[in-house]
């Protein structure tokens, strides 16, 4: 049986607003002193040099490889392993805030996200649209987390997660570490980030990025409803799940 401290790592280090707000990095320097004043000026800038490496490494490869098939899950594992440690780091913060503590956070991540997608737009890109999805997916699981934690307490919420969805929040975290990744490999390159490319690989992995978006909506759904105690009595009751 896995421990609950196993949960709590693989769930942490999944974690997503922070990341994306590095991308913000390279383009508003008003936002990103938000970003380090909120999180911390040192944790941010440890998750910072994380991203840089992986988009240095593993998102340049993803970018250039003529093997993205094989070359993509190896490679966005490799990426998330860079953050897992920073990332956890941040999250044992995040999951002690106050509630005022995640509306702010809830409305500088809507902040990050206007900008990124205004940028997006403008970028001329034609699939343009498909990455702000993707983008609006992240956004949607950060929220749908953050009330979660506030509504249940991080305590309730890994209890729940343990005793009535566990595989279901398993493989959400497959998802959201593919969709990030895709998300941000493609990024980097329209916003100019990332230097050199295949332009076959930027539509191919802004592809992938809607695909991971709507698994990842469709799982938020999912396990909400099993975090859900009167909807889960009724699941239980039709034998939709064991007891």
């Amino acid at each position: 049986m896995m421990s609950t401290e196993f949960i709590l790592q693989e769930y942490a280090r999944r974690y997503t607003i922070l990341p994306t707000s590095t991308i913000i990095k390279h383009v508003n320097t008003y936002l990103t002193e938000k970003v380090k004043e909120f999180v911390g000026r040192d944790i941010f800038e440890k998750l910072a040099e994380a991203v840089e490496e992986g988009t240095t490494c593993e998102v340049s490869e993803i970018l250039t490889t003529e093997n993205i098939d094989k070359a993509f899950s190896s490679l966005a594992e490799k990426f998330w392993l860079r953050l897992a440690l920073p990332m956890f780091d941040i999250n044992q913060k995040v999951f002690s805030f106050t509630v005022e503590d995640f509306s702010r956070m809830m409305k500088l991540e809507e902040d990050i996200a206007y900008e990124v997608t205004r940028l997006l737009r403008s970028s001329g890109y034609k699939y343009a649209e498909e990455l702000v999805y993707g983008l609006s997916a992240m956004v949607d699981y950060d929220t749908w987390l953050l009330k979660k934690v506030s509504e249940i307490n991080f305590e309730g919420f890994i209890k729940r997660l343990w005793e009535r969805g566990l595989e279901e929040m398993l493989q959400l975290s497959v998802y959201i570490r593919y969709l990030f990744f895709a998300w941000t490999s493609a990024t980097s390159a329209i916003l100019k980030i990332v230097k050199r490319y295949r332009e076959e690989n930027i539509d191919i992995l802004t592809k992938w990025c809607k695909t991971y978006a709507e698994e990842v909506e469709t799982y938020i759904d999912t396990i909400d409803t099993l975090l859900d105690d009167e909807s889960y009595k009724i699941i239980e009751k039709l034998g939709i799940v064991r007891k």
